[in-house]
């Protein structure tokens, strides 16, 4: 008998929700993509339409005689250089600014949940975990935290636990008191061994 290829119960297969995620995050960058193309595309429709305007405003003809046309040409190239200076600036301001207000944007993005990840390694466990915002970058990234900060949680309340357990067994006259306190320090420093710092 063959094998199928692809099973749903493969640990390697990729389920529905994994899919939908892919695909969702997909969508997401496509969506950026369409917006930054939209920029883009105005960016370069205000040039066309403001190189359009400089050409036809200095190339607009003042008469119909032969001196009114040489004058209109001379006045023509003599404004040319300052002219398009004046056009290029505009536009490399115009850009400058949209690109600057891009960047903006998202920097905040990830400048925000980078600032809220800080300040949940910097809290003490008194205080509750700052979450992202929803629009936010990093979603993943913020759950691993989420999870791991829990984890650890966990982990330092076991140890807290096993301590405690220790320190009364040290304190109790029973006889059976050292062997339970060998076995607590036992799964203590095992329960330590498992955290690797570096």
């Amino acid at each position: 008998m063959t094998k199928a290829l692809y099973s749903p119960a493969d640990k390697g297969g990729m389920n529905q929700v994994e899919n939908n995620e892919i695909c969702a995050t997909d969508q997401e960058t496509l969506a950026r993509f369409k917006q930054f193309a939209l920029i883009a595309l105005l960016i370069g429709l205000a040039a066309a339409i403001v190189l359009g305007g400089l050409v036809y405003f200095l190339g607009a003809e003042s008469g119909g005689s032969y001196t009114e046309m040489i004058k209109a040409h001379w006045l023509t190239r003599s404004h040319l250089v300052p002219a398009l200076w004046v056009a290029g600036l505009f536009m490399l301001s115009l850009a400058a600014m949209i690109t600057g207000m891009i960047s903006l944007y998202s920097s905040f993005r990830v400048a925000g949940p980078l600032y809220r990840f800080a300040r949940n390694l910097e809290v003490s466990e008194n205080h509750s975990i700052i979450g992202i915002r929803d629009g936010d970058c990093l979603q993943d990234v913020s759950r691993q935290l989420l999870d791991s900060i829990q984890t650890l949680k966990q982990h330092r309340q076991l140890i807290r636990e096993l301590t405690d357990k220790a320190e009364h067994c040290l304190q109790s006259n029973n006889e059976n008191a050292a062997a339970e306190y060998a076995a607590l320090i036992k799964q203590l420093t095992a329960r330590i061994a498992r955290v690797n710092v570096s």
